[in-house]
């Protein structure tokens, strides 16, 4: 309740005018109270133009847009529609090729990059993204394949985009010294990680080793200690 109003006897009737500015009650002792309430002038420079403005006409329905609210007024805020990325857009229009050079041409991170690769081979577009390029869109692609072929959650993926550049270009790729010093970092890149996983598995290997011995020792001396435990001590005479 925001306001108020106090009458010497009970009130039988309540009315209000269409401007909200008077108030007419009838009471039961037969007294009729009439109350006018002040208008701002900021309330009369809003209801002006509303007033002059004829029915159907563009000022009748674009009345009150300029009204901004009072203080104490709750405000909804209206969410502006998050646009997509260019790149979400090309995909859009099955526009692959241009959809990887918007996504490589912005400095994005590996991991939008590699989705939208991945996006590509789900669709089947990935060759169809790779193909008809020259040696400066080659370059992107291939020093990104360099940078990240090695990094766990891209290398399934890259390894697929590598093999389709090879498909592709294989003929062509020694016509270029740039490329073809990049393909030259990216098999020294490979041979490393093969290496790194031959290591790795002898490691394991190693380790399952060592625990399936310590197992065969462990099962072994159980035995051993039970039958030591359940022997009965001679009695001597």
């Amino acid at each position: 309740m925001m306001y108020s109003m106090a009458y010497p006897a009970p009130v039988l009737s309540v009315a209000l005018s269409a401007d909200d500015t008077r108030l007419a009650v009838g009471m039961a002792s037969g007294v009729f109270s009439l109350r006018r309430r002040a208008v701002s002038a900021k309330e009369q420079a809003l209801a002006a133009p509303a007033q002059r403005a004829r029915l159907g006409t563009h000022a009748h329905f674009t009345r009150g847009a300029a009204y901004k609210g009072g203080d104490d007024d709750l405000r909804i805020e209206q969410r502006r529609k998050r646009s997509l990325a260019d790149y979400d857009q090309f995909l859009r229009k099955f526009e692959h090729s241009r959809a990887l050079d918007a996504v490589l041409a912005n400095n994005r991170t590996g991991l939008t990059v590699v989705s939208l690769l991945q996006e590509l081979v789900h669709r089947d577009g990935l060759a169809g993204a790779l193909a008809g390029r020259d040696e400066l869109g080659l370059d992107t692609i291939v020093r990104f394949v360099v940078k990240f072929i090695d990094h766990p959650r891209y290398t399934s993926v890259l390894i697929k985009v590598a093999e389709t550049l090879l498909d592709i270009y294989g003929d062509l790729l020694h016509q270029s010294g740039r490329i073809a010093e990049l393909l030259v970092r990216l098999r020294a890149k490979v041979r490393t990680e093969l290496r790194l996983q031959q290591d790795l598995t002898m490691v394991i290997g190693s380790m399952d080793m060592l625990m399936a011995a310590c197992k065969v020792s462990h099962a072994a001396a159980v035995p051993a200690i039970d039958a030591a435990a359940t022997e009965k001590p001679s009695i001597q005479t």
